[in-house]
């Protein structure tokens, strides 16, 4: 089955609005080509101007009568997350499905800190858990909220104490921050809230997010990926599954493949052993 005739064989999303975070690149652009594709209405929320407006000239170029709508987004600045949810509340707090996507790993020297967290873990995990902050608390009727997740979540994670500790590496940064994420979705999905929590994880792809790694990694991580993983549009589809109503709250969504590398996606249980609990304290602790 080619990626086309599976989007194909999915409801329609006419009308459906949906928020996507980190959508001007890798996953998230492919997933806003996608929903689009299938009449979505799509609000995306990102930092990168010049991004955004290649997105709306190829958008233009290519969907008739597309609804695209973009919010100045930077998930590691808490003041622009708090402008951001208030954009939302304001503007779009119809929402039928929000994708919280927009993730980052740091390979640059010395290490960058915001607010003395690794710019990788404030990014992927604080950025995601404050916007959740100032979101939820102020919202009624039906939403749905899709956690991009991955495969690096159930990795050997090291011990830390803290999440400001000094000298993890960049790697381990990435495997925290991720954890992070899936603590929040399993924390969410088991609270009073009455909205859906969705996971997914788009199995291994190379996207934009080996940017800052020496030419000699990008080219090793590119001749893995022709081998062994599959592209950014089939990395999209478990998210897209997500938005649709084939799929029920605290659904977790993988590639089908060995290992959940690669492959159309699947719905299965979540990993008890994953469920890692004392990251949400230890981000409250932290901050």
């Amino acid at each position: 089955m080619g990626i086309k005739k599976y989007i194909d064989n999915l409801e329609g999303l006419f009308n459906k609005k949906v928020i996507i975070t980190g959508g001007t690149s890798g996953i998230g652009l492919a997933l806003v080509k996608q929903l689009l594709y299938r009449q979505a209405k799509v609000i995306v929320l990102a930092r990168n101007p010049k991004k955004m407006e290649e997105l709306e000239e190829y958008v233009s170029n290519h969907f008739d009568n597309p609804y695209l709508e973009f919010i100045k987004y930077d998930q590691s600045n808490d003041e622009s997350v708090k402008n951001a949810a208030k954009e939302i509340l304001e503007k779009h707090s119809d929402f039928d499905a929000f994708i919280l996507n927009a993730g980052i790993t740091q390979r640059k020297k010395p290490v960058i800190y915001v607010d003395e967290f690794p710019l990788t873990i404030k990014t992927n995990f604080v950025g995601t858990a404050l916007l959740l902050e100032n979101l939820l608390p102020y919202l009624s009727g039906e939403h749905r909220f899709i956690f991009q997740g991955s495969l690096v979540a159930g990795w050997h994670m090291k011990k830390i104490k803290s999440l400001k500790e000094k000298n993890i590496s960049f790697w381990q940064q990435y495997i925290i921050s991720k954890s992070g994420v899936e603590a929040l979705y399993h924390y969410y999905s088991k609270s009073n809230y009455p909205f859906e929590f969705l996971l997914v994880e788009p199995g291994i792809c190379v996207t934009d997010i080996i940017r800052e790694f020496p030419s000699i990694i990008r080219f090793l991580a590119k001749t893995f990926s022709k081998l062994f993983s599959h592209s950014v549009e089939k990395a999209a589809l478990p998210a897209l599954l997500a938005v649709s109503s084939l799929t029920k709250k605290d659904s977790y969504i993988v590639p089908r493949g060995p290992f959940a590398w690669r492959g159309y996606p699947k719905i299965k249980k979540f990993p008890k052993k994953r469920e890692k609990e004392y990251l949400i304290k230890m981000l409250n602790d932290d901050r």
